[in-house]
């Protein structure tokens, strides 16, 4: 586990700038995702936010990367990330085109599913097959809320409950009790079942 991740966790202070980036193809959610990261440090922790996007030439399937600076603190003079804290990758070609654009203590989430990870970065990788648990038990397009699901579990500061209410706010309901049901796979997934493989 990253250092600063640990000290977080033991109650250190959230009080330095962290960046997220996320990327995948047009309809993985990439940018809906962000926003309810951005929503979720920006009003319910009272962090300071910026949250900035980027699309590839096609409406649905292209290239897709959003990005999320948060700083407890300080303001925000600079929104562009260069090195991710904390790197999301939805597909492959994501994956590649940005791995090596993350600190070496960083946080590295990847949808196995769509993603296969170099040996090499086997360790420092947490894989949850968020396509698969999206496409079995609810809709191909909650991929993105399985994700941030198994983020919140791995992060301390984004807290479980101030996470469903920025979904609950973000859709009508029904589809507001779909993607809870999908938040809770993917936080579910990291509780119950990774680290336990990990140890196995």
């Amino acid at each position: 586990m990253p250092r600063w991740l640990h000290q977080r966790r033991i109650g250190g202070n959230f009080n330095v700038r962290r960046d997220i980036r996320i990327v995948g193809a047009g309809g993985h959610g990439v940018i809906s995702a962000a926003i309810i990261l951005a929503k979720v440090y920006g009003i319910n922790e009272s962090c300071n936010v910026s949250q900035t996007q980027s699309y590839g030439p096609e409406a649905r399937g292209g290239a897709c990367k959003a990005e999320v600076v948060v700083s407890d603190h300080e303001e925000i003079d600079y929104m562009k990330v260069e090195k991710a804290d904390i790197f999301i990758a939805f597909n492959q070609l994501g994956y590649e085109q940005y791995k090596k654009q993350t600190k070496k203590d960083g946080v590295v989430l990847v949808n196995s599913s769509l993603v296969t990870v170099d040996p090499e970065d086997a360790q420092k990788v947490y894989e949850i097959p968020a396509s698969e648990i999206a496409d079995t038990s609810f809709k191909p397009f909650a991929v993105n809320i399985v994700m941030l699901g198994a983020l919140t579990k791995l992060l301390p500061k984004l807290q479980y409950q101030s996470t469903r209410d920025a979904i609950r706010g973000n859709f009508n309901k029904s589809a507001a009790d779909m993607n809870l049901a999908a938040y809770d796979a993917g936080y579910h997934y990291i509780q119950n079942e990774y680290f336990l493989k990990k140890m196995a």
